[in-house]
């Protein structure tokens, strides 16, 4: 396992069942919360659009000035 920036990185095993029998796949699991993400990997996660709550706030006080 993987850490960056307290980021877990690492593969799971999930079944599938095809044709009544089980086939194994590896996937890739990553688990942060999605700031830290972001800041670590900002190619990787440039597609999303996220807005923390403080930055949500910061735009209501500029916006009752």
């Amino acid at each position: 396992m993987t850490k960056v920036w307290g980021i877990k990185i690492y593969t799971k095993v999930q079944h599938k069942k095809i044709n009544k029998t089980y086939v194994p796949e590896m996937m890739g699991v990553i688990e942060a919360p999605i700031t830290k993400m972001m800041k670590a990997y900002p190619a990787e996660f440039k597609f999303m659009r996220h807005q923390t709550k403080r930055e949500k706030l910061e735009d209501r006080t500029i916006k009752k000035k």
